[in-house]
């Protein structure tokens, strides 16, 4: 399993921390990925914070659901974890670690079921190369707080050649 830090430059020595869990989802069909689209012009990979008493598997069910509408189908297996550490919105510091699998999902979609500031920032689930989301990221570092993860795990995906 691949294992990646990510710290944002200039934070804070001291201050508050908010630590967070994640389950994230590669979802790969015919050379593309389902990832989430936003306003913003980025892709992401679906998925989410784990809830408590949930476990990292039935948290990436639960967010690939509300944010492509599909259902998981079959096994996941892992495919690596980002530990960052950034900006928080609700503390000076937030320290998340991104659990990654590969996994597959039912064909037919349901309504999504987007959280507020996922529906303000028109979270979209799409198909796409790997190759276009990774340019489109790279074109927009920064623009939304995962940007610089997802672009580490996308070039890593290319690099191991995993899609």
């Amino acid at each position: 399993m691949r294992e990646f830090v990510l710290t944002a430059p200039g934070l804070p020595e001291k201050g508050t921390v908010y630590r967070r869990v994640a389950a994230r989802g590669i979802i790969r069909q015919a050379g593309r990925l389902l990832l989430v689209h936003t306003d913003a012009g980025d892709y992401k990979f679906p998925g989410g914070g784990v809830e408590e008493g949930e476990s990292l598997e039935a948290a990436l069910a639960r967010e690939i659901r509300e944010e492509t509408g599909r259902a998981l189908r079959g096994g996941v297996r892992p495919y690596g974890l980002v530990r960052e550490r950034r900006r928080g919105r609700t503390a000076d510091i937030l320290e998340m670690d991104s659990h990654y699998y590969f996994c597959q999902v039912e064909d037919q979609a349901a309504p999504l079921r987007l959280d507020q500031y996922e529906a303000e920032e028109h979270f979209q689930p799409v198909w796409a190369t790997l190759e276009e989301a990774l340019a489109a990221n790279r074109a927009i570092p920064g623009a939304t707080p995962w940007v610089d993860r997802e672009i580490l795990v996308m070039e890593a995906l290319l690099q191991d050649r995993e899609i």
